[in-house]
């Protein structure tokens, strides 16, 4: 069989990349794997059906020799496995499934470490019959896992302190307590520390008090890579300390002293309660009565204001209506005055007698007419009167 150096299966695979055409299969998902476990680098072509003269070559594109070019990881080529040119750190690890006939050259890499991490491109050279090129980028991604010790750390008061701790885990978990229920538990800080390796050491402490099952579980978990460990703990009854009576009398006569002090607080509240509500119902008999008063005052008020203004008005008219009949009276005194003065100057004037002589006496005899007149007369009674 012909053996080829490191150089010359350099030299042939790049001479066969430039001579033929090249397609880009499309890559899958990130393959996730476990340390220490196998793990299965998916790479493959459809509708192959020829192997002869296939050429195989798995690489890391974050690993390269002192040239500048990328480490083999695998070399497949004249129907077998040419790994002369294989990184160290992989030696015996890696293998393919070498279903040729379904086109399946899938890499199966054993014992995975966490610097197995990376992306990894399958290169497939097919010959015949038009020389093509395939290529894969598949992304490895690894995780470190274990399953969480758990052990008792002591008491506190008249709980048990228990301490969950999971070593070797890769990237940073998410630890929780859950009771029997598992419902989380409230639980202290998780604390975190990372080993030479780089893997993070995790622990978290809880206290737990006594109860049915006295079960217990710890839960770490890669919740993005859906990763998940847990470890249960039975608790014995006789871990759990035991409580002096006067750790339960005293918080039983707290209690009891609370109650009291509760209970006259309430019986006094409800007095004031009571003073309250009378007093309440008293302002309002007196604020009913008061607008009733009210009521009935503006009612009183508006009548008299009517009675006021109705009487008002008839003495308003009875005065005017006095008015007239004065008026009347005077004009009527001033028209008989003048008519009888009109007559007695024209009487003395048609007598041609001397008036001086009779000044006087018609003077009085005048006078007595008048005042005649003014005793037997109601109208001039009623002028006087006015």
């Amino acid at each position: 069989m012909k053996s080829y150096s490191s150089g010359s299966l350099g030299i042939i695979l790049i001479s066969l990349l430039l001579e033929t055409e090249t397609s880009h299969v499309v890559s899958p998902d990130p393959v996730v794997a476990v340390a220490d476990d196998d793990v299965i680098l998916p790479c493959s072509l459809l509708n192959f059906t020829k192997s002869a003269g296939l050429i195989v070559k798995w690489s890391r594109s974050n690993l390269k020799d002192p040239t500048g070019k990328d480490k083999v990881v695998h070399f497949y080529r004249d129907a077998r496995d040419s790994n002369v040119d294989q990184d160290e750190s992989y030696r015996g690890r890696t293998s393919l499934l070498k279903e040729l006939k379904n086109g399946n050259v899938s890499l199966k890499l054993s014992r995975v470490k966490l610097s197995d991490e990376g992306n990894y491109m399958c290169y497939i050279l097919v010959p015949e019959p038009n020389s093509l090129v395939h290529e894969t980028v598949i992304q490895l991604i690894v995780v470190a896992v274990s399953n969480p010790v758990i052990s008792i750390n002591g008491t506190k008061g008249s709980g048990v302190v228990l301490k969950c701790e999971a070593k070797s885990w890769y990237p940073k978990p998410e630890m929780n307590w859950l009771d029997s229920e598992r419902q989380v538990l409230p639980a202290g800080s998780a604390e975190t520390h990372r080993d030479t390796e780089g893997l993070y050491i995790v622990r978290r402490h809880v206290t737990v008090n006594k109860n049915v099952t006295n079960t217990f579980t710890c839960r770490v978990q890669l919740q993005k890579f859906n990763f998940t460990r847990e470890t249960e703990y039975n608790v014995p009854d006789e871990m759990f300390p035991t409580v002096p009576w006067v750790w339960i009398a005293v918080p039983v006569l707290i209690v009891c002293v609370c109650g009291l002090v509760v209970g006259f607080m309430w019986i006094k509240y409800q007095k004031l309660r009571k003073k309250i509500d009378v007093a309440d119902q008293q302002i309002k008999e007196l604020t009913d009565e008061l607008d009733s008063s009210r009521i009935k005052s503006d009612q009183r008020i508006k009548e008299l204001t009517d009675e006021l203004g109705t009487r008002e008005q008839e003495l308003t008219e009875q005065l005017a209506k006095l008015k007239q009949e004065r008026a009347a009276l005077v004009s009527s005194v001033d028209n008989g005055c003048h008519r009888f003065s009109f007559s007695r100057t024209l009487s003395m004037s048609l007598s041609n007698k001397p008036l001086r002589r009779n000044t006087m006496a018609h003077s009085m005899t005048e006078k007595a007419d008048v005042k005649e007149d003014e005793e037997t007369n109601p109208l001039h009674q009623t002028i006087r009167t006015a």
